[in-house]
């Protein structure tokens, strides 16, 4: 089969380029072209599928998922944790709190004022975080405190250990996370303490959250906050997650609820006025949730396994 002499040229700077290494001037000296010609030629190769270009790693599909969500929702970072037949749901999880503890540690500022919400993913994170020395850096609830029993998933609590593991300083939220009525919550929120922790809690540069969906898998429905007849309402009013003291819908907006209305703590517009939230959410149940979130544009960095990014794509 006759070539042309423009093809014959073209498969020779690919040859040269992508079999035998040598670099695009390299090959411009050779060949006595311009190095921005065989860049073009070289562009060309791939378009005409001349030359077809393989990423061979076990992590290359959740890299690609995770550039997909980065450019699709525009946001500063993504993480991907990849999934395996061989891996537990706590598998997982404590795979997307390394990851999530990796991407922190490389982006803790000297100076940082972090607000910390509570959960089950987010005492794996601080678990998992190593001993550093970040005196500069203050850590703020997001929310008030849960029942003593359950101390271990207190923001309270979570805010502490942070600060320990950093060597930083922190603060307090000297309330419950859920009032027992609207008219205590509304007391509360008048007094000095409280107004204190949710002006800290408004000023923070990086939220790290956790992310719920109330019909699946939440920490508000392990804990017994949630009852039945709450989840039946949840599911009519088009609930699909939570985070931080918000119930919201599809479109990320919170729902407003008996149970919202008694919520002490950051709502999910607030949340929008920080400059770096960080999601980190594990399990197919929440791939709604985080599609809500990412519809309002509330998350900035976003630490997920496959599964859900799977379901974003």
């Amino acid at each position: 089969m006759r070539i042309t002499e423009d093809r014959r040229n073209l498969l020779k700077a690919a040859t040269m380029y992508y079999s035998e290494g040598k670099t695009q001037a390299e090959i411009a000296k050779k060949m006595n072209i311009s190095r921005p010609v065989i860049s073009k030629m070289l562009q060309l190769a791939r378009q005409e599928g001349i030359v077809e270009i393989y990423v061979k790693d076990e992590n290359a599909h959740s890299i690609a998922l995770a550039l997909e969500i980065e450019k699709k929702y525009q946001l500063n970072d993504v993480i991907v944790v990849p999934k395996s037949i061989e891996f537990s749901k706590s598998t997982i999880k404590h795979n997307a709190a390394k990851a999530a503890v990796s991407y922190l540690t490389t982006h803790l500022k000297k100076d940082t004022k972090i607000g910390l919400s509570w959960g089950t993913t987010i005492a794996e994170v601080i678990d998992e975080m190593p001993y550093l020395s970040k005196p500069g850096i203050t850590i703020h609830p997001l929310v008030g405190g849960i029942q003593s029993q359950h101390v271990y998933l207190d923001a309270n609590h979570l805010t502490f250990l942070l600060a320990e593991k950093l060597s930083a300083q922190c603060s307090y939220f000297y309330a419950p996370a859920l009032a027992d009525t609207i008219e205590l919550k509304e007391l509360l929120a008048e007094s000095t303490v409280v107004e204190t922790a949710m002006s800290d809690a408004r000023k923070v540069e990086l939220a790290i959250i956790g992310v719920g969906n109330p019909l699946g898998n939440t920490t508000w429905k392990e804990l017994g906050y949630i009852e039945k007849k709450e989840l039946i309402q949840a599911n009519n009013q088009g609930i699909v997650g939570d985070a931080v003291a918000s119930l919201f819908d599809e479109t990320g907006q919170t729902v407003m609820t008996d149970l919202t209305k008694r919520m002490m703590g950051m709502t999910i517009e607030d949340l929008i006025q920080i400059p770096n939230v960080v999601a980190i959410a594990s399990g197919s149940t929440k791939g709604t949730s985080i599609q809500a979130l990412l519809n309002n544009h509330v998350i900035n960095t976003l630490i997920i396994d496959q599964s859900i990014a799977e379901q974003l794509n």
